[in-house]
């Protein structure tokens, strides 16, 4: 039978596993992240994450990959890939179709040291006004860099695939399409930014921006005998709300209300949407209360009533530390009553037994006992 000390260090152990194991389990890249965030030091970082999670793969992507006409880029930054936190450093890899265009953006937050592997890009960038425009041609096994927060591009000016490796130093260096953000306005103000074009005119532009990696200049497509595609995507397009809303008559891009939940985080909540949440929370309440099932504000569902594996990871983890301490209390008084009879008086014998107090004896008290008293006591 394991002693009672020897019990402790593996209660501890099978303590301390799921306590780690349930804090993690089911968190999302987002929860990751926030965690990552707020511990206090480098070893603890990695303490918390899982050995595979310090690899990115590139190649089978299940985030980041931005999707065109002419190719694809894959971004790892500390957004989707939790790793990164607390590094300074980000990572996107692009993957171009002949004349592939990563079209004009921006990096507010980071310097893109960006690596030609297997191709000629041609690159410019624009660093702000009054500075002159700086162009290359950047053949294989070249970089460029384009420092924080200028307005660049890069193109694959050959007629074969091409693949490019861009280092940032933030790990979430931001991206900033240029052309989608400034017909995203407000009509009226791009319309007169453009010397009053119209904001008709405008909108038809907006309808025509096509998603990154987009295909580039008619030169190359002759050049590379290639046809412009008349089916580029234009999914990227700048949600609209009531401040930016296009003229009548004019589609657009999907709702803000139909987005991706990145989106709907920088949008105001509307009237409507405000008393629908409204009338769900008090209907949701109101049956919760008549039901019985009061939770104090804390439910283990979440948003999408899915069962939250954080609050349940938590409950399971507090169940087995109440248990571990019963049996840890259970295991002490087990070997503190193996020390007594049954009756709780001690009955070790003959010369082995000797009261507390040997210069006090005289004045004990007398009482019945089931041991041999000590020779010479009679």
């Amino acid at each position: 039978m394991l002693s009672r000390v020897s019990l402790v260090p593996l209660l501890s152990l099978a303590l301390c596993t799921p306590i780690g194991t349930f804090a993690q389990m089911g968190l999302s890249i987002a929860d990751k992240v926030a965690n990552l965030r707020v511990l206090p030091g480098h070893a603890d970082r990695v303490k918390f994450l899982q050995d595979d999670e310090f690899v990115f793969d590139f190649l089978h992507p299940e985030t980041g990959e931005s999707d065109g006409a002419g190719g694809h880029t894959v971004a790892a930054s500390s957004t989707n890939f939790p790793a990164l936190v607390g590094t300074g450093m980000a990572m996107t890899i692009g993957f171009l179709e002949a004349c592939g265009y990563n079209t004009p953006h921006t990096h507010p937050r980071a310097t893109e040291f960006n690596f030609a592997v297997n191709g000629t890009l041609s690159a410019g960038f624009l660093a702000e006004n009054g500075a002159r425009f700086v162009f290359n041609d950047v053949p294989p096994g070249s970089a460029a860099i384009f420092p924080k927060g200028v307005i660049h591009f890069e193109m694959n000016n050959g007629c074969e695939d091409m693949i490019f490796v861009a280092a940032f130093n933030d790990e979430d260096p931001g991206v900033t399409q240029i052309a989608q953000r400034f017909f995203g306005l407000p009509p009226a103000f791009v319309a007169a930014s453009l010397g009053d074009i119209g904001i008709e005119q405008v909108a038809e532009w907006e309808a025509k921006i096509p998603n990154n990696i987009a295909q580039g200049t008619d030169e190359c497509l002759k050049r590379c005998g290639l046809t412009r595609k008349t089916d580029q995507p234009t999914s990227q397009r700048q949600p609209r709300v009531a401040a930016n809303a296009l003229p009548s008559g004019f589609s657009g891009p999907p709702s803000a209300a139909a987005t991706t939940s990145t989106n709907a985080l920088f949008q105001a909540p509307t009237s409507s949407s405000v008393a629908s949440s409204a009338a769900t929370t008090s209907s949701s309440s109101s049956a919760s209360s008549s039901s019985g099932n009061v939770s104090g504000g804390i439910s283990v569902n979440d948003a999408d009533g899915k069962p939250n594996p954080l609050i349940i990871g938590l409950i399971v983890a507090v169940a087995v530390l109440v248990i571990g301490y019963i049996i840890l209390a259970v295991a002490f008084f087990v070997g503190r009553r193996n020390k007594r009879s049954p009756s709780g008086k001690y009955f070790r014998t003959g010369s082995d037994f000797s009261m507390p107090y040997e210069s006090e004896k005289a004045f004990a008290p007398q009482r019945s006992t089931p041991y041999d008293p000590p020779s010479g006591t009679l």
